[in-house]
């Protein structure tokens, strides 16, 4: 029987050779360029795609990065106590901000990650059929994550507070669960604006550009890694079958392929920016968890109160089930963008 490993590599093949319609001595034409609008939808349904499947992990994610081992004593603690006290809602609680937000952030990444690329090969005088280098394009995707946190941080902000509230009133009963300060994200925001002004609503913008800066970088640059090396190594095996070289394009790259690839990004991004995230989440909500303290305290006082409550270990509270939910996520991301677009060009 074969390995696993052997297995994969065969699946691959097969699903690469199926996508390969390359007569001998012919070399694909370079990909066509869409309309720049249509980065800006395919970006926003795969946006909408991989938060309705990674939403109910992100809920347990954040209550597990802002609540020490009191309140849950490990990911399976928080899954049943949400359970309990929510029901299935509870995995769903604010799900409409960072839905709306996932589509623009989404069309926003794509839409300005090609841009960059443009402006990088004009700026630099490169061939514009001819893809940028792995790290020209992992610049790319660090710019445009950095762009896309301008829109993100209230997103964020009014997702995670909604997400935390209720835990408050864990073990206090019916009425206590029913005097939640929030009904939804335009209570979160009307709320904020009344305490805060328009600046409340980008509080925690730094963690989240560093997060996005580092992270986007690590996402991008996974997957162009990833669909690299695999149009490489095909490149090759057909170079051996028919003599001659086939230049390949993305659009060779087989759905499993881009499974494979995106889900890996999603790892890289989620592993990569996790203590980050931890204290970006400990921002955005530490007036919830403090009980409607009026303090605000700063990013490094909420780093020291983390390594306190259980040094390095505590930044990765929750590490497991954001893994756990990155890589179906982000594969229903690429893959979704990947055959709208080869859909776009074909039209």
């Amino acid at each position: 029987m074969d390995s696993p490993t052997e297995s994969t590599s065969y699946m691959l093949a097969e699903d690469a050779l199926s996508s390969f319609n390359i007569s001998e001595g012919q070399h694909p034409d370079p990909p066509k360029k869409i309309n720049p609008l249509w980065d800006l939808l395919f970006g926003s349904v795969a946006g909408m795609n991989g938060k309705f499947i990674e939403y109910p992990f992100d809920t347990v994610k954040v209550r597990m990065q802002t609540m020490d081992s009191k309140v849950f004593n490990g990911t399976v603690d928080c899954l049943k106590q949400t359970w309990v006290n929510e029901g299935f809602s509870g995995f769903y609680r604010g799900l409409l901000s960072p839905l709306l937000g996932a589509m623009v952030e989404n069309a926003l990444i794509f839409f300005s990650y090609k841009k960059i690329q443009s402006l990088v090969s004009y700026s630099t005088g490169a061939d514009p059929k001819k893809p940028l280098s792995i790290f020209q394009l992992s610049m790319c995707g660090g710019v445009s994550g950095a762009i896309c946190s301008v829109v993100l941080t209230p997103v964020e902000l009014v997702k995670c507070k909604l997400q935390v509230e209720n835990v408050q009133s864990y073990g206090k009963g019916a009425e206590a669960a029913a005097a939640s300060k929030f009904n939804g994200p335009l209570s979160v925001v009307k709320s904020i604006m009344k305490t805060d002004g328009l600046a409340g609503l980008y509080k925690g913008f730094g963690p989240t550009l560093v997060r996005e800066s580092i992270g986007t970088m690590l996402w991008f640059g996974t997957y162009e890694i990833a669909c690299h090396m695999y149009l490489q190594r095909k490149s090759s095996e057909l170079h051996k079958m028919h003599g001659v070289h086939h230049s390949l394009t993305k659009e060779d790259v087989g759905p499993l392929m881009l499974i494979l690839a995106g889900g890996s990004a999603g790892v890289a991004y989620n592993f990569g920016i996790f203590p980050v995230d931890v204290i970006k989440s400990r921002v955005q909500t530490a007036d919830i968890i403090s009980g409607g303290a009026t303090s605000k305290p700063s990013v490094l006082e909420i780093s020291r109160s983390v390594y306190r409550s259980g040094g390095i270990p505590s930044f990765y509270r929750g590490l497991g089930v954001t893994l756990l939910r990155a890589f179906p996520a982000n594969a229903a991301m690429f893959l979704t963008y990947e055959y709208l677009t080869r859909f776009a060009t074909k039209i």
